[in-house]
């Protein structure tokens, strides 16, 4: 293994103070997000904002690896597993350029980090296959993609990142975005001018109480997109992976798939085998069937707190400790032998496919608003994901926002308002965790993973009567509690709207596809569900 230098990771020029203006905002420092910020950075100033701390990439104890664990441990390039995945609904020239155009972004990204011993290789899975494999030495490609592109951005004078900086909406004027408003680390309220803007957020799992994605995944992106006046897609299919941990304290952290492709086992709370009984294929069975199963497993368990077990107790402890080395590691350090010990787990929410629309440049219905990456709705997922498109998603259109935004014409700059009184960040929200967590159990309860027109209307209203508690957000916890609040409302509107199951998408009272009807996109605009 070749050894990696040691790299310091804050060579960004980090923002003490807000400008007043830029010429381009890019809304996430994310794969989409960073790889856009390259692109600009040739044609003006760039700011990325970031709600949180910057990523960190050095060696962490195997506890903080495991939020690395993802569905991406390599990323493979294949147009029919594409297509198969979406159900129907993939935007087939959308999925040719992702295929055709990924290759040299990853070429390209390998040759950046040759001087930061990047772990990335690239070819042909075998000479019989035309699937091109993405691996990096047993770890995430993902993540690897992410270092990628995070040390070529911070070695670029013209991208500057503010951390700790929390984006409450955009301004428009004309029909046209002209600043960003922001909440800063000291929550004192600023506008930035600029000539575009780029949504790279990310998604907005934590609509749902059991999520693999992390806690700042609150749908901020969409929201600010929506209220912009830009159109939403799709968002009824929201991805949910059938096993991530469930301990008390302990991370949902993911369960490869890969793990029951080499001969783990469900349970059910009884620690029998169930799968069978579902599907010939039994533990291999198609994604979205092996998650509707152990729901069901869990229904009839009739337990409190319903789980199943993963099991790989009868794979040699060699097998897994090689084959799996970082899921062994990472719960090793929670004092879990998974060679002996059966693993709790349930479904958790993963990906959100739908989100604003684009074309495949980025651009939204808004002028000057761009999106990429998983906040955004290209066509490329369909109805469902093929995991290892998403990193490359990123990537390739995050290339092509940025080059769509360097034609925006700069135009004279916004006068941005004066910073304003600081907000609280403190706990200060009476009753917001409340109102959050009855949104998530909400939307986990009735618009989850199996679905009814009755369960749906149900969470329509309550969401609608909650409204008038989540108007007018100061601090950032309650922006965020509006944004999951708007987005869970997108995707109960689309899914009631959508009568009939498609990809991630499942309804017990329309369990089949409907074509005539459905084989379209779900379009809302202005609270409005259309298919076209």
């Amino acid at each position: 293994m070749t050894a990696v230098p040691p790299v310091v990771y804050y060579f960004f020029a980090v923002m003490k103070g807000l400008p007043a203006e830029t010429d381009f905002v890019v809304i996430g420092p994310s794969v989409a997000g960073l790889r856009a910020a390259i692109e600009l950075a040739a044609a003006g100033s760039v700011l990325v904002l970031a709600k949180k701390d910057l990523p960190s990439f050095k060696t962490q104890d195997p506890k903080s690896e495991a939020a690395w664990l993802s569905d991406e441990d390599e990323v493979s390039l294949h147009l029919q597993d594409t297509l198969d995945a979406g159900d129907g609904l993939c935007n087939v020239a959308a999925v040719k350029m992702l295929l055709e155009e990924a290759p040299e972004r990853i070429d390209e990204l390998i040759a950046w980090g040759k001087h930061h011993g990047t772990k990335l290789t690239f070819g042909l899975e075998n000479p019989h296959s035309k699937a091109s494999v993405l691996h990096a030495e047993g770890q995430s490609a993902g993540r690897e993609i992410l270092r990628g592109v995070w040390e070529k951005a911070q070695s670029l004078k013209q991208i500057t990142i503010a951390p700790f900086t929390f984006v409450t909406g955009l301004v428009t004027e004309d029909g046209r975005v002209r600043a960003v408003s922001v909440l800063d680390q000291n929550g004192v309220p600023h506008e930035i001018a600029c000539s575009a803007v780029l949504l790279a957020t990310g998604g907005f799992g934590q609509i749902y109480r059991n999520t693999t994605n992390p806690d700042w995944a609150t749908a901020d992106g969409v929201a600010i997109a929506v209220r912009a006046g830009a159109e939403v897609g799709d968002m009824e299919f929201v991805q949910f992976h059938p096993t991530a941990l469930y301990m008390k304290k302990v991370p949902r952290f993911l369960l490869s798939e890969k793990l029951r492709a080499e001969g783990a086992y469900l349970r059910n709370f009884e620690l029998d085998r169930f799968m069978a009984k579902y599907h010939p294929l039994a533990e291999r069975a198609p994604q979205n069937l092996v998650v509707r199963a152990i729901v069901h497993e869990m229904e009839v368990s009739r337990a409190k707190d319903p789980f199943v077990y993963l099991d790989l107790t009868d794979m040699k402890a060699s097998v897994v400790q090689k084959h799996f080395p970082r899921i062994y590691s990472a719960f090793m350090a929670h004092n879990i032998d998974i060679t002996e010990d059966v693993i709790p787990v349930r479904p958790a929410a993963h990906y959100c496919v739908g989100g604003v629309r684009t074309d495949l440049d980025g651009k939204t219905s808004v002028a000057g608003l761009f999106a990429a990456g998983e906040v955004a709705a290209t066509g490329v997922h369909g109805g469902n994901r093929l995991p290892s498109n998403a990193v490359l998603e990123g990537l390739v259109f995050g290339a092509r926002a940025g080059r769509a935004m360097r034609e925006i014409e700069k135009g004279a700059p916004k006068t941005a308002a004066e910073p304003q009184a600081a907000y609280s960040n403190g706990p200060v929200d009476a009753g917001v965790e409340e109102l959050i967590g009855q949104i998530q159990d909400l939307m986990w309860n009735e618009v989850g993973i199996v679905r009814t027109r009755t369960g749906m209307q149900k969470a329509i209203k309550t969401l609608e009567d909650m409204a008038p508690k989540l108007a007018q957000p100061k601090t950032r916890r309650r922006h965020e509690a509006a944004n999951l609040h708007l987005a869970a409302l997108l995707v109960a509107k689309s899914a009631l709207a959508r009568e009939e199951s498609r990809g991630s998408h499942y309804r017990m009272d329309n369990p089949d596809h409907d074509d005539k009807k459905f084989l379209k996109h779900s379009i809302v605009k202005n609270g409005i569900v259309r298919f076209a």
